[in-house]
């Protein structure tokens, strides 16, 4: 069986990715901890772990000998400063394409990138394959510089995918905003604008797909469900998964920016960074984050992605599962 080298495995889209390549069939390599402090999303797969992280080239080299595919997807998303983000993002990147091109010249390396790279919509027009990037924020600019030196350094075939928002189980990203819904009520920025979300399931299937496919070399193509749907929607489908719904708060614009200055000052003062502050907030105000996701859906010939709704909720009973969300007292009623 061939052989893939996979960064990220324990993180939340990782541990997906791991899933989907040993269902396609591929041996898998992961940088992780050798010995994990708990258990994490390797833990129940037939995995080799590779101790080390993307700071030390030895490692980085010495993992992806001789394999025929890297699956680059571990990344940073939030950070204090946008050289946080490119230690990790830009530079763990090009770090890890200049080891494994002198261990594995011949491998496929497939870049788990972000829509964030692209930017937003172009005057409500969804972002296209072959547009100019425009990243607007942090996270954005470093997942392009990540890009780029896939492009620009590795000398085999390369691709990028780029999800959207993701959700599913395990996913710590959107758990704030299902623990406000369990709350009584969930906050609504930019309710109007449109954003292209999708499962972590059938990003991982398109990503453990593409990592077969030569053919589609050089692509810097989007993951996530075919259509967009707006913020306020988004929040209207979350808000009715508790036994008595949410109540749902449209927040103004100039709330949110000074929500996320406030956030900002506070990682100043703890250096601790936060799932939200200036940065994000500049995203959320950013206008409408769609894209084109047909021409790599086509391509790889992804099936229909489950309905919203069904797996909004699948999501939410893994959370209560698993413990991340505890019932309230209104839910108990």
């Amino acid at each position: 069986m061939p052989t893939a080298f996979l960064t990220g495995g324990t993180g939340f889209l990782g541990g997906h990715v791991a899933r989907a390549l040993l269902a396609e069939g591929w041996t898998l390599r992961a940088l992780a901890r050798e010995r994990p402090r708990r258990r994490d999303a390797l833990s129940d797969l037939v995995v080799q772990r590779i101790s080390g992280d993307l700071t030390r080239s030895a490692d980085l080299a010495r993992a992806s000998a001789g394999c025929d595919a890297i699956v680059h997807a571990a990344g940073l998303v939030k950070a204090r400063t946008l050289e946080d983000y490119r230690d990790v993002n830009a530079r763990g990147t090009q770090r890890l394409v200049e080891a494994a091109r002198e261990t594995a010249p011949n491998a496929l390396f497939l870049f788990v990138s972000s829509q964030a790279a692209a930017g937003p919509a172009r005057d409500g027009r969804p972002v296209a394959e072959g547009d100019p990037a425009r990243p607007i924020s942090w996270y954005g600019i470093s997942k392009r510089e990540g890009e780029k030196a896939v492009e620009r350094v590795w000398k085999g075939p390369w691709i990028v995918l780029r999800p959207g928002v993701l959700y599913g189980p395990g996913d710590p990203g959107l758990l704030a905003y299902f623990r406000m819904a369990a709350s009584g009520w969930l906050p609504v920025p930019a309710g109007a604008s449109r954003i292209q979300i999708g499962s972590a399931e059938q990003a991982a299937l398109a990503i453990a797909l593409a990592a077969r496919r030569r053919d589609l070399a050089g692509r810097a193509g989007f993951v996530c469900d075919p259509g967009p749907i707006t913020v306020g929607a988004l929040a209207a489908e979350i808000a009715r998964l508790p036994r008595r719904a949410a109540r749902l708060v449209p927040l103004p614009a100039a709330l949110v920016r000074l929500a996320g200055l406030l956030e900002t000052v506070r990682e100043s003062a703890t250096r601790r960074s936060r799932p939200f502050n200036a940065d994000k907030a500049k995203e959320i105000l950013a206008g409408d984050w769609v894209c084109d996701s047909s021409p790599m859906r086509g391509d790889l010939a992804l099936p229909p992605p489950i309905p919203l709704a069904e797996g909004l909720r699948a999501t939410w009973e893994w959370y209560l599962r698993a413990g991340w969300i505890r019932p309230s007292r209104r839910e108990k009623v």
